[in-house]
């Protein structure tokens, strides 16, 4: 009787342990997706910041049309990456673009250097979570809101070794 009552005890704590695990596993996802959207938002309330207050800006300026934001779309070439995974690596390198970009924003439209604006990231190279992605730009559109579309190919990080700076001292 003692030996079955340990044993329904046993049984009723894997269950509990087994149902945990299974919880764990499926919430684990939905965590995963609930972060990327909120850095996401963080980006996206940044970027509304910022052209807030170049629009606030350029009011005094009526008739000048300045640029006020930068809107990257990037394409993954040839890669087959888990979606969160693409997602995290997507934001990561249209932070990267902006911020090359950044210069430009507060400049008037029509003064802008329309040839230099895809030289900025042609053929840049982002460094994220071990990889190389280069940059090959693709169309621009340049208004008040300069829009942008960028392929993105992964490459292998390769690091040369490094040479010790100085000789090994002997112990």
């Amino acid at each position: 009787m003692k030996n079955q009552a340990i044993r329904l005890m046993a049984l009723f704590f894997l269950g509990m342990v087994a149902g945990g695990v299974l919880v764990t596993v499926t919430l684990g996802g939905q965590v995963d997706e609930i972060t990327h959207n909120n850095q996401l938002l963080s980006q996206q309330l940044e970027l509304c910041r910022d052209e807030l207050n170049q629009l606030k800006k350029s009011l005094g300026e009526k008739e000048k049309k300045v640029v006020t934001g930068i809107e990257p779309h990037i394409a993954i070439l040839g890669e087959n990456m888990a979606r969160l995974e693409e997602k995290n690596t997507i934001l990561v390198l249209e932070k990267q673009v902006r911020q090359w970009l950044e210069p430009v924003k507060g400049q008037e439209v029509d003064k802008l250097n329309y040839s230099l604006v895809p030289q900025i990231i042609d053929n840049r190279a982002v460094e994220f979570e071990g990889a190389n992605y280069q940059l090959k730009v693709q169309l621009v559109v340049i208004d008040t809101n300069i829009i942008i579309y960028v392929e993105a190919k992964k490459e292998k990080l390769t690091r040369p070794v490094n040479q010790p700076s100085e000789p090994d001292a002997e112990f």
